[in-house]
């Protein structure tokens, strides 16, 4: 008897055995299950999960105190800030210069019969007595035919002899009055006459004026009868 039932369980074993790897293949075979994510949630890989990252730290930017347009202005203005102007000492702030004044005659020095003056200056005068009362002169040069020394102070220029005295005056300027009760360059020769009075030579180009042993020499522009510059010097 029991030798009967060793051969049916024996064939039986591997009928089980193949059915349990059936069944466990069709389990294994089915499809795992979708996982479901929620809309709520944030999706963090799990490889940036699993890592530990440092907190980014982000600068709140301080308030900037106003400015005072007015004050900015004033700045831009004026080129320099308020604190500038108080580090500038006075020896620094620019000034234009003031314009050079031109030499005045006075008027016991003007033009007479009797004391014979051009720029106030009476021929005879010390050269050191002339270039203390205009100063320093523009340029210097001598005309050596006649052997006079020349001083040039832009406006007018005089000459000086041999001995060092004042041989000649010449105005060739009309930004200067030469002390003749007014009378200038660019003026007409009718004003020369009315001024100065009757010359005692007259032509189309020169009026001459003798006193004194000088002669106040007017040159005209015979085109526009206008006086072109004036000259005093000795009448020989």
């Amino acid at each position: 008897m029991n030798n009967l039932i060793k051969p049916i369980l024996v064939g039986c074993m591997p009928v089980a055995i193949a059915s349990f790897l059936v069944t466990g293949c069709q389990e294994s075979s089915a499809p795992a299950p979708k996982a479901t994510i929620d809309a709520t949630s944030t999706y963090v890989p799990a490889q940036l999960n699993q890592e530990t990252t440092a907190p980014i730290i982000v600068a709140t930017p301080t308030s900037t105190p106003a400015i005072d347009d007015s004050t900015k202005h004033e700045a831009q203005v004026a080129g320099i800030t308020k604190v500038d102007q108080d580090d500038i000492s006075p020896s620094q702030v620019y000034t234009s210069p003031k314009p050079t004044s031109k030499p005045k005659v006075k008027a016991e020095d003007a033009y007479q019969q009797e004391k014979p003056t051009l720029m106030g200056l009476k021929l005879g005068t010390p050269k050191a007595s002339v270039l203390e009362r205009f100063g320093k002169v523009k340029k210097q040069f001598v005309m050596e035919e006649d052997n006079i020394e020349v001083y040039d102070f832009n406006d007018f220029s005089v000459g000086f002899n041999s001995k060092g005295l004042l041989e000649f005056v010449d105005v060739h300027s009309v930004d200067i009055d030469p002390g003749l009760h007014g009378l200038r360059l660019g003026q007409s020769q009718q004003d020369a006459i009315a001024i100065l009075g009757k010359p005692d030579s007259k032509s189309t180009y020169v009026l001459s004026y003798k006193a004194q042993g000088t002669l106040l020499k007017i040159d005209i522009d015979p085109h526009d009868n206008t006086i072109q510059s004036i000259k005093l010097f000795a009448n020989s």
